[in-house]
């Protein structure tokens, strides 16, 4: 049994490790770097808000309510010194998802047992075995293993399966059964406070006592013969099922307490099928993705980390071609049910598949679109726990065609089955790089979701990065041709048009966005930018003006509020406008740098000395801040101080060192009458740029 637990850590472990040396990509940047209940000191913030850092009651919240994962990444945040680093978080998933292939081999092992195929002469295959080291290199888990946000799936289902053996222990306990029971119910809670599908283990063990409750009474109990014990048995099971039927409408309701009695509130784009208005094109468009979810496990060759916005276009006529796709998931199940119908087939094999097929359906449940809609049209994380189920049908397949280890079927089996293996690892292996960085993935979901605004949108903004303008300038012009009402695509493009200096057409898609959501703030504050580079003052103002109307506490256009001002010749209003900026955020490197510059100009040099040491207490090694305050300290004959200044400012520019920054270090030691060290300066001014005009003038008056 050893050697199967180190394969199991092994497979688990080797498809996904290319992902350690990667990034925090896509959802982890809002889930982490940017949710403050990651690196807060009150431990109690992540039970009030939700995943991603709102109020959990808010209008605003995702509503989605997974404290413990927050509490995990916080673990993660301290023992890394407090500091996000995104190669401990990912060994700590990679750690889980081992954790949790060990722990499902113990439930199929549990299953097989009870459903007693292990007792009907196939002790050569074990099914448990080869359905775990088929979950454990499944690509579809990629996405939950090396996206560190998946850690909410991985944990979730490591309760889920815990709940489900300690519901199973209580079958079989006399004296602790309902401890046992109790427990499992708790577990099941843990489990949705991981996510919230984690209450499915209540339902999935409702359908395992029913489905091994006759055959477990007659293997176990055979000298039971009479009728008030056996009564008294059924009782026990139904007190059960009645206890977790209670036990699963509480954690409900309590859900729904804490989420402020609201139901999450999500756009069309995001799941276009559930906000269909015609009910053909809602119902058939829904079952192919369930087609489609189904089609991920079998042949997981088309993964994408987003599939909203068009990626999946509906079905609006009886004659579309995929409709044929959802012919085959009746056909599948039809064949399953005549499968476990036919009398002359193996009793345990049938307990099995159904137990297997509950598990690919009961997890899978919460994201069908029957109960309430979801944010999102497929998941891969979603499909975490339920292709479980999955691997445990392939497994049981493949045990009925090779049950006979002498035959060549079962050898030929036996090599397919490691080819299936080995080309599932090298999937996942392949896909995990494209979860490096995210550039390899966004440039991955183009092959996938061509049709998806969404990835034409991420893929401008990587190539942005990039500084590859006119590829990012084509994917934003594409994906609002692909969905025309895309503001935030709109505002990017509009704010990278104002970078290449195009004002004209900026101002035309900055104010596009602002007619689809005129309570956009970043798109008021660019267009507000936009207008002062075309010297239009007024409604340069405005437009700030309207972007603090709707986020009253907006640092960075207060700051270009500042800039607006000073060129309108307004300095008193732009030195209040730096000030509000950097008492909103006090380590804004370009507030703290005009301001200390705008009281040097304005002779207020005094002031300028008082504010440098809270300055530089905020920002101790910001080069273009401590270039500022090296100036004045020259202005003020501090020569020592300011040559410390210069050089410091020089050493942490680095590779963007300017001949200004030479050339003021040049005119300090001029003052200073250190002339030889003036004159090197002047020089290495003109050696970064020969046509530098005032150390060529500043060294032909050194020279005479």
């Amino acid at each position: 049994m050893l050697h199967k637990y180190l394969v199991i850590v092994c497979l688990s472990t080797f498809p996904f490790i290319s992902s350690l040396s990667g990034d925090f990509v896509f959802d982890d940047t809002e889930a982490i770097l940017n949710n403050k209940d990651v690196v807060s000191e009150a431990w109690m913030d992540p039970f009030y808000n939700d995943f991603w850092g709102t109020n959990i009651q808010s209008n605003l919240s995702h509503k989605s309510y997974r404290p413990l994962t927050i509490l995990s990444y916080r673990i993660n945040y301290i023992l890394s010194g407090k500091n996000l680093i995104p190669l401990h978080f990912k060994i700590t998933n990679l750690l889980c998802h081992t954790l949790c292939c060990i722990l499902l081999f113990v439930v199929y092992q549990i299953l097989s047992k009870r459903a007693g195929l292990l007792m009907d002469n196939n002790d050569s295959i074990d099914v448990g075995f080869l359905a775990t080291v088929l979950f454990s290199v499944h690509p579809v888990h990629t996405e939950t293993v090396c996206g560190v946000v998946g850690r909410a799936d991985i944990l979730s289902a490591i309760s889920f399966i815990l709940s489900f053996i300690l519901y199973d222990k209580s079958i079989d306990s006399i004296k602790y059964t309902y401890l046992f029971l109790l427990t499992s119910v708790i577990l099941a809670g843990v489990a949705m406070l991981f996510k919230e599908n984690g209450i499915t283990v209540l339902g999935y063990c409702v359908v395992y006592h029913i489905v091994i409750k006759y055959g477990y009474l007659k293997e176990k109990n055979i000298v039971l013969k009479k009728t008030h014990l056996t009564k008294s048995i059924s009782v026990k099971t139904l007190a059960k099922i009645i206890i977790i039927s209670i036990a699963s409408v509480l954690l409900l309701y309590s859900r729904w307490l804490i989420m402020g009695e609201m139901k999450p509130v999500f756009k069309p784009t995001e799941n276009p099928a559930a906000f269909a208005t015609n009910l053909f094109t809602k119902v058939v468009t829904l079952k192919y993705i369930y087609f489609l979810n189904f089609l991920l496990l079998v042949w997981p060759q088309w993964l994408c980390y987003d599939w909203s916005m068009g990626c999946i276009p509906l079905i609006k006529s009886v004659f579309d071609y995929r409709i044929l796709c959802i012919f085959l998931i009746y056909l599948f199940a039809i064949l399953h049910v005549k499968a476990i119908l036919n009398p002359r087939n193996n009793v345990a094999s049938k307990r099995l598949t159904i137990l297997a097929i509950s598990l690919l359906i009961v997890p899978f449940l919460p994201a069908a679109n029957i109960l309430f809609p979801v944010g999102f049209v497929i998941a891969e994380r979603i499909l975490y726990l339920p292709s479980a189920g999955y691997c445990l049908l392939v497994a049981i397949g493949f045990s009925k065609l090779c049950c006979n280890p002498k035959s060549k079927l079962y050898k030929a089996g036996i090599g397919a089955y490691i080819l299936l293996i080995i080309i599932y690892s090298l999937r996942s292996w392949q896909r995990a790089f494209d979860w490096q960085t995210e550039y390899n993935l966004f440039i991955s979901g183009l092959a996938v979701c061509p049709l998806n605004a969404k990835v034409r949108y991420n893929v401008a903004k990587v190539a942005d990065a990039r500084r590859n303008t006119s590829w990012a300038l084509s994917e934003y012009k594409e994906a609002l041709r692909l969905y025309p009402e895309y503001y935030q695509a709109s505002n990017n493009l509009g704010n990278l048009l104002k970078s290449q200096r195009q004002f004209n057409e900026a101002e035309f898609y900055l104010k596009k966005a602002i007619s689809i959501k005129e309570d956009f703030p970043a798109a008021w504050m660019n267009l507000g930018i936009v207008l002062a580079k075309m010297k239009r003052y007024n409604e340069s103002q405005h437009a700030y003006e309207s972007a603090l109307r709707y986020r009253r506490n907006y640092p960075n256009c207060l700051y270009n509020l500042g800039n607006l001002y000073l060129e309108m010749n307004e300095t008193t209003a732009a030195l209040e406008s730096w000030l509000a900026t950097i008492n909103l955020n006090p380590k804004h490197t370009f507030a703290w740098t005009n301001l200390i510059a705008m009281l040097d100009n304005t002779g207020q040099t005094e002031n300028a000395l008082q504010i440098i040491p809270k300055a530089l207490t905020e920002l101790p090694n910001t080069p273009s801040l401590i270039f500022a305050i090296a100036n004045i300290y020259g202005k003020v004959n501090e020569f020592r101080m300011a040559e410390t200044y210069f050089k410091k400012a020089i050493h942490l520019f680095q590779h963007k060192v300017q001949p200004i920054h030479y050339a003021n270090l040049g005119v300090l030691y001029h003052r200073w009458k250190k002339y030889d060290l003036a004159e090197q300066m002047y020089k290495r001014a003109l050696e970064i740029d020969p046509e530098f005009k005032s150390a060529k003038k500043n060294l032909a008056l050194l020279k005479k």
